[in-house]
């Protein structure tokens, strides 16, 4: 079994169980997303958007509830069936497609924007990917690319997890599936994706050059940590103390 056809059979498990954020769709996780993304794209609507790894359409129905019109894809059938009932549930109108990151099929030139949520970190080639990325937008287009540095291999990372798998364990008396599944599917091909272990604003930046973006920055989504403090799991809250970040990047 590939790379790829791993990292689709891990999240069509997932996706019976996967949620949208903190809280689901509830209207204040929403407004707080939707305030950081106005603030980078200075406004709502009239956007042709596509989300790349779309999972269960978090990130493509908050943009759709924009006004804007969204495309997303995702290489996990059982994902896209969740952004599907979710569009259904919210009355959204929204095009979800089965497709590969790092081979889009779409004309180029084809886009205003892309956008994607913790998807860097499962890419055999997110290089290639941010060379696809940049072929479907339109002249001055741009990416946003979210994500978090998940599974940094230092130390105090490390111990944080752990602290955060025993308080877990003393909840629920086990430890969740998550844990025993996630090993058994990625660990024989975490070699095989440069940024497991590097999903750092840093390093994203980097790479949006090397693929020939301009205007490379990156930010903190402050609002989005204070909503995850306020709201999230304590487990969580020691799991992922590095705040969630937004790389951004223009097509010339």
């Amino acid at each position: 079994m590939d790379a790829k056809e791993t990292i689709s059979k891990y999240w069509d498990w997932r996706s019976q169980t996967y949620t949208n954020g903190i809280c689901g769709f509830q209207d204040e996780e929403k407004s707080v997303w939707k305030n950081e993304l106005r603030a980078v794209l200075n406004g709502d609507g009239g956007l042709r958007v596509l989300d790349v790894g779309t999972g269960p359409g978090f990130l493509a129905l908050i943009l759709a509830e924009m006004g804007h019109t969204v495309t997303g894809v995702d290489i996990s059938a059982g994902m896209l069936d969740r952004a599907r009932d979710n569009a259904r549930m919210m009355n959204l109108d929204a095009d979800f497609r089965h497709a590969d990151a790092e081979m889009l099929p779409f004309e180029d030139e084809s886009f205003d924007l892309l956008v994607n949520r913790h998807l860097l970190w499962t890419l055999p080639d997110p290089r290639k990917a941010v060379e696809e990325w940049a072929r479907i937008l339109k002249p001055d287009g741009r990416v946003l690319a979210i994500d978090g540095a998940w599974f940094d291999p230092s130390p105090n990372v490390r111990l944080r997890k752990g602290i955060s798998k025993a308080i877990t364990f003393v909840a629920e008396r086990k430890l969740p599936s998550f844990y025993s599944v996630f090993g058994e599917h990625y660990n024989p091909i975490r070699r095989e994706l440069p940024l497991y272990g590097d999903t750092k604003p840093n390093r994203v930046c980097t790479l949006f050059e090397e693929a020939g973006l301009s205007n490379v920055s990156f930010k903190y989504l402050q609002e989005v940590r204070k909503f995850q403090n306020a709201y999230g799991p304590f487990s969580y809250r020691i799991a992922h103390k590095d705040p969630t970040f937004l790389v951004t990047g223009e097509k010339a």
